[in-house]
Parts: structure tokens; C-alpha cells; sequence
């Protein structure tokens, strides 16, 4: 039967349906296509398109029930999030919301079969304050980035007194070492009380240097350095020789001891590897296809004249799934699971597609096959012409 003629009730009709929500029972999540009827779902099962996503399907069904799983999850929270806040409300009302957007994940896709086991979830998980009441179950985010600043600011707050502590301990080695270097003794001595034990004996200061020559038997002359002993000494070259006609020894200019310049640099070293590890724990994601790289086709599901067959990621569906263009025109839409990335040949471009580099371009330098890693220059960014090591897996070439 042809179109209704357009403008007619009819045509308006079936425009209004197509816009509004549609059955649930004639919804395609795997192809994310609605059916109007019976009988265009039915058509919809036989083509061949259908089929191929089923053979995905049944090869690896727990990864599409987990996407789907997540994908629904984060909507929700999202729309509870910026709708709602922190307020407590209903979850049904919620649930009402998100599904009057066309495109939603359907949760009978889901590993949950009710919205009353999705919402204990959430309550076990931790993401939500959830509670039971007359008309259902009551739901109240819980801003986690709140407490994620909160923990930062604590761990910057220790980091700091760590540095000072370090800083510390760097300036007590070179005060050590300082008295070291310049001859100090470095023995304690307690302050005593005078006391004459025979009333009649007199008090004599006999002052070194000044009327006399020093004696042999002189008490003041137990310690290196007297405080009586003024007299004047004559500069001498630092660089020629001393008194007794030894080379006088130079001193060091530099006041930072050794142990000192170490300390610095291990605890330079450290912040250094801190930032590192933040940064790989910030960008390493459970996914990694993005569009403009060339994959690998790996899985035999859509026949033997696909596998080992290389193609161009077009456009991204989700974080996991994307249509790819094979080499001999046919688009095609795979899983993460299903490619692979594509080692090129040295010297050609591509891009970090995983760990702290995650995103930025890079020259091929060369390719360690023991180890399974390439030798990459960032060609562009802050970081340009820093060389990394990175697997084989988290980079591939660019179309």
C-alpha cells in the first residue's frame, strides 16, 4: 500500500506516532530500531542486518548486557542529577522522565527486571539514599564528586606537610654537614657554676697574645680556640700553601651537602612519578575506539571474508561500539571486542588511544616485538617531542 497523500489526517496521523513512544514489544535494542506493527517487527527479524547483529550477540552476550547495563545507569543518574539534585523523590517519577526520550535504553536489556531491584542497587552501591514508603520506593542523590574533592584537598594537605617535613630533614643533613666541613667540634658542653674553693686565692686573667707569648702549661690553651686569644692573623692565598708548607686544602662553595642534592632529587623524582600515576589512572578507560583510527576485524561471526579485514572507524555509537568502514566499502557496525588496533610501518602517525597520553598524536619511532611495546614522539601538545613506551593496545594508526 502506498504513502497517505500528505497533509491528510492520516499522514499527520502516522507522523504524530512516529515522534511519541512506541510499543516496547516492537523495539530492537540490539539494532536500535522501533517498528510500527506486528508485522514491520517481523520484517525487521528476517533481514539480514538483524541476523548479523544476532551472531555478535551470541558471541559475546554478557558484554552487551553489561554496555547496555551501563549505559542505562548513566542516563539515569544523569537525569536525577541535573533534574533533581540531592532532593528526595519518587523513583518512578524519574523513571517516567527518562523514558519520554525516544532513544532511551530500555531496561528490559538490562541485567534488572524491575525498577525496585535497579533502585536496591543503587542503595547497595552507595550512589543513592533510597527508602520505601506508601507510594514506592524514594530515591536522594549522592554528590560524589563532593567527596571526591573533599578527599583531594585532604591528600594535597598531607602532601604538603610531607614536603616540609622532607625539607626539613635536607636542612638538618646540611647543617651537619656544613659543621663537618668547617672543623667544628661538636661537643656538648655544660655551664658550670664558679665556685673558689680556697677563699684566699686570688683571681688572676692572664690574656694570651697580647703581653706575652703563650706557655706550655697555660689553661687557656686546653681548647683550640680561645676567647682571650685576639690576636690578629694575616689573610693567606686560598690557593697557595698553608702554614706548615702544605697545600692548603680549597673549601667547596657549594653549602648543599651531597646527601642533600640526592634527597632533592629522589623527592623530584617522586612528585614526577605521582604525576605520572594520576595521570594514567585519570585517562585508562575500559574503551578505546575513537573515530579516524584504522582497526583490525578479529571475529569470524561475520564471515570469513571479514576476518583479518582492516577498515576506518567512522562514527562512535557509544563508548564501545562504532560503525567501521572495511576497505572494500561496507559498513559495518562492531564492538570493541570484535577489532583490534593496527601497528603501521615506522614513522608514520598515530594516535594514543589508551593510558596517560590517551588522545594525542604520535610518531612511530620504533617497535620492541620482545616486550610487545612501540617507541612513540608526541608530535604535538605541551608534551611535544617527549618519547613513551606504550603497548601495542594502546595505539593505533591514523587514517
Amino acid at each position: 500500500m502506498g504513502k497517505h497523500e500528505k497533509g491528510s489526517s492520516k499522514d499527520l496521523a502516522n507522523r504524530t506516532k512516529s515522534k511519541g513512544l512506541q510499543k516496547l514489544k516492537w523495539f530492537c535494542q540490539m539494532c536500535q530500531k522501533q517498528c510500527r506493527d506486528s508485522n514491520g517487527f517481523k520484517c525487521h527479524l528476517t533481514s539480514e542486518a538483524h541476523q548479523r547483529q544476532l551472531l555478535l550477540f551470541a558471541e559475546n552476550s554478557n558484554s552487551y548486557l553489561r554496555q547496555f547495563s551501563n549505559d542505562f545507569e548513566k542516563n539515569f543518574m544523569q537525569l536525577l542529577r541535573t533534574s533533581y539534585g540531592t532532593k528526595r523523590v519518587r523513583a518512578n517519577e524519574v523513571y517516567n522522565v527518562y523514558i519520554k526520550d525516544k532513544g532511551h535504553v530500555h531496561m528490559n536489556s538490562t541485567v534488572w527486571h524491575s525498577l525496585t531491584g535497579f533502585v536496591q542497587y543503587l542503595g547497595s552501591s552507595g550512589k543513592c539514599k533510597i527508602d520505601e514508603g506508601d507510594k514506592g520506593w524514594y530515591i536522594a542523590y549522592i554528590d560524589q564528586e563532593a567527596v571526591i574533592r573533599k578527599e583531594e584537598e585532604q591528600r594535597k594537605q598531607q602532601q604538603e606537610r610531607d614536603d616540609e617535613d622532607r625539607h626539613m630533614q635536607i636542612v638538618e643533613e646540611m647543617v651537619a654537614r656544613g659543621r663537618e666541613l668547617a672543623g667544628e667540634d661538636t661537643v656538648d658542653y655544660e655551664a658550670t657554676e664558679l665556685r673558689r674553693e680556697d677563699p684566699d686565692q686570688k683571681i688572676q686573667l692572664d690574656l694570651v697574645g697580647f703581653d706575652r707569648k703563650p706557655q706550655k702549661n697555660d689553661p687557656f690553651l686546653a681548647s683550640k680556640t680561645s676567647i682571650f686569644d685576639l690576636k690578629p692573623v694575616k689573610k693567606e692565598d686560598p690557593d697557595g700553601p698553608g702554614p706548615s708548607g702544605a697545600p692548603k686544602r680549597r673549601r667547596s662553595r657549594s653549602r648543599s651537602p651531597k646527601s642533600s642534592k640526592n634527597a632533592k632529587k629522589s623527592a623530584l623524582d617522586e612528585i614526577k612519578e605521582m604525576e605520572e600515576r594520576k595521570k594514567e589512572r585519570k585517562n585508562r578507560k575500559d574503551y578505546w575506539m575513537r573515530e579516524g583510527i584504522v582497526v583490525k576485524v578479529v571475529t569470524k561471526s561475520l564471515g570469513s571474508q571479514y576476518y583479518k579485514s582492516k577498515g576506518v572507524v567512522k562514527k562512535m555509537i557509544d563508548d564501545y561500539t562504532a560503525q567501521v568502514k572495511l576497505d572494500d566499502g561496507t559498513v559495518v557496525k562492531l564492538d570493541q571486542e570484535h577489532v583490534e588496533t593496527v601497528i603501521p610501518s615506522i614513522g608514520r602517525t598515530m594516535l594514543v588511544v589508551n593510558g596517560a597520553y590517551r588522545g594525542q598524536e604520535a610518531t612511530l619511532e620504533s617497535i620492541d616485538e620482545k616486550h610487545f611495546s612501540l617507541r612513540l614522539k608526541i608530535a604535538s601538545g605541551p608534551t611535544r617531542g617527549r618519547q613513551i613506551d606504550v603497548p601495542y593496545e594502546d595505539a593505533s594508526k591514523m587514517a
